[in-house]
């Protein structure tokens, strides 16, 4: 991309924020090129209501449209590629099943309605000769579409991602040099090249079951999380996903353990009344969060800093292992993961099942032996394992070959030889399976549907669309009860961002501490006066930690958590995700006296 692209877009994508965020520890690989790609001069665009650090960063041009409305500004583009005979027919041939399904719908032949760049102006409050000259831009330059995972946890987030690979694909540059699309450049380093080396393998999560099934068991035995709290108040109910009916089962004992469902589910107040069905509550955490804090019991882990563990270097590029070595003894009363599973395994009786005869040591050593195997089959030299643990690390070199590595290249030059794992083997703008599914907010190909809440559908009680982004700050709610916290809050909340004119238009200042509402709930946060938001949208970030009491007769979380706004509808029927940005809400400013917030401190003990 430094060497080839010539355009590149960031939509909905903020890797300066969200590169920190990795599922295994990280060199951070990506910084040096977010700087080689300000240093080089490349012409960026940030298309996102918000503008993020990464387009102050690199002076990007600032595109914003309507939350929710990415989709439509998308199609508005491709309406105009095919209608000015831009539209690479070729690729979209050689590389794509369902181009013709798709195009009926873009140019209006499915719906009697043309996605023309007026129409889509409509929708995103972009306009539409802005919209026409990007989509020449694009065309005319090598061009790579970097989409943020953002745009996703809305609702219809599965539209997005598939609108965007649609788009790249009418373009026709994916497997080019620089051109193309990535979804998961803006964390874990994507993008940057891969190292040789062996994958580090986990406890394994697929195993036959040691005891009997529970033959009273009713329901389905898998459902999605995110719609665990439909579960606990609905037992019985049917639901659709992913093709198929899963049916709610009642739950009686929840053991949650790596998750604070307190700050990531959204409609926290509703969550809050459903946490109080099962009959027990176990969690297992490192420290008091507001999930720790509704249980009945909870098991006191282990932080890194108290046990021996091993992990990779980086999800995607995968330099090296780590030997996290402890490095005090556990405080007080908390126990390793492995140490509280193993006791409760011992207790029903499958210990040997659980633990395979091994310590966590043992364990440690054999996932490293299996990757030490893996790599000598690959004519990798590693040192054994006494030498890794002694040493504390190991680092894999990257090949030259992989330094130039072009997503989708073999594909684009013999498709059927290097098939991608669709149904086609091709990029599928159509799918006959999901089609066949028959929902209403999922259809065969990418389409627009109009949020329920957003800009355009303002009311008087709750007129601003609210956002809810990662914070800078902290890995969603990771952190927060540190001394991090400090460098954002104001009085102790999360900050609200609001447009100036929103604020004057409600008699709020800067450092104002304000109350966020709407029927689903309320939270006090410190206004952050910016122009760097799109007037009529808000946004508060996620992650702050839920904090909930009762002030002046009604509950609100004095904290500022997000989720207690979201809605908790899953995004469709399809993937039933999590909608974590997608609401309306007032703001005023907050008068009375100001409640203290408790949630980082210890809670009280009641003996």
């Amino acid at each position: 991309m430094i060497g080839h692209s010539e355009r590149v877009v960031f939509w909905g994508c903020d890797p300066l924020v969200t590169n920190d965020i990795d599922w295994h520890t990280t060199i951070h690989n990506a910084a040096g090129y977010i700087r080689a790609l300000r240093d080089k001069g490349v012409t960026t665009i940030s298309i996102n209501p918000v503008q993020t650090d990464t387009a102050e960063y690199l002076g990007s041009e600032w595109i914003a449209p309507r939350p929710g409305t990415d989709c439509a500004m998308m199609l508005g583009m491709m309406h105009e590629l095919e209608a000015t005979g831009k539209a690479d027919h070729a690729f979209l041939e050689k590389c794509c099943s369902g181009w013709k399904e798709l195009r009926a719908y873009i140019m209006g032949d499915e719906d009697g309605v043309a996605k023309t760049p007026e129409w889509a102006a409509e929708k995103t409050g972009v306009p539409a000769e802005r919209i026409r000259k990007l989509a020449h831009d694009l065309h005319e330059h090598r061009t790579m579409l970097m989409v943020g995972w953002g745009i996703q946890r809305i609702q219809y987030g599965e539209q997005p991602h598939w609108m965007a690979f649609a788009l790249a694909s009418v373009l026709g540059q994916i497997g080019l040099p620089g051109g193309g699309i990535g979804t998961n450049y803006q964390y874990s380093s994507g993008g940057a090249p891969l190292a040789k080396g062996p994958f580090l393998a986990g406890v394994p999560a697929k195993v036959k079951p040691a005891l009997p099934f529970n033959d009273n068991w009713k329901g389905s035995t898998t459902i999605p999380v995110a719609r665990f709290v439909e579960c606990f108040l609905n037992p019985g109910k049917t639901i659709d996903f992913n093709g198929r009916k899963v049916t709610d089962p009642e739950v009686r004992l929840v053991l949650w353990a790596g998750g604070n469902p307190f700050a990531h589910q959204p409609d926290t107040m509703k969550l809050e009344r459903a946490w109080k069905e099962p009959e027990t509550v176990v969690v297992t955490d490192t420290v008091w969060t507001a999930t720790a804090r509704h249980a009945d019991i909870v098991l006191p882990a282990c932080t890194t800093f108290e046990h021996n563990d091993i992990t990779s270097i980086g999800t995607y590029t995968n330099d090296g292992f780590v030997a996290m070595k402890q490095a005090i003894e556990p405080r007080f009363e908390s126990r390793s993961d492995y140490w509280i599973f193993t006791e409760l395994a011992k207790r029903l009786g499958v210990e040997s099942q659980y633990t395979e005869g091994l310590d966590e040591m043992g364990w440690i050593r054999r996932l490293y032996e299996g990757a030490m195997k893996m790599g000598r089959a690959g004519k990798i030299a590693m040192p054994d394992f006494d030498e890794f643990w002694k040493k504390g690390y190991v680092m894999f070199d990257v090949a030259d070959k992989d330094r130039n590595y072009v997503a989708f290249e073999a594909f684009r030059k013999d498709p059927k030889a290097n098939a991608l794992s669709t149904e086609s083997g091709l990029i599928q703008l159509y799918s006959p399976k999901i089609a066949s599914y028959g929902y209403d907010d999922c259809k065969g190909h990418p389409c627009f549907f109009e949020p329920t809440e957003g800009v355009s559908r303002a009311t008087k009680d709750a007129p601003l669309a609210l956002m809810a982004c990662k914070s800078r700050y902290r890995m969603h709610s990771q952190l927060d009860g540190t001394v991090s916290h400090d460098f954002a809050n104001i009085e102790d909340r999360e900050p609200l961002w609001i447009h100036p004119d929103d604020a004057a238009a409600r008699g709020i200042r800067n450092g104002d501490i304000v109350l966020v509402s709407n029927k689903r709930g309320a939270a006090l946060a410190g206004a952050y006066v910016t122009e760097r938001i799109l007037k009529g949208v808000v946004v508060l970030h996620h992650g702050a930690w839920f904090d909930p009491q009762d002030v002046k007769g009604r509950r609100i979380d004095v904290h500022g958590n997000s989720n207690t706004l979201t809605m908790d509808e899953p995004t469709s029927k399809l993937a039933c995700g999590n909608i974590a940005s997608t609401a309306n809400v007032e703001v005023s400013k907050w008068t009375g006296e100001l409640p203290d917030v408790s949630v980082y401190r210890e809670p009280r003990i009641v003996r």
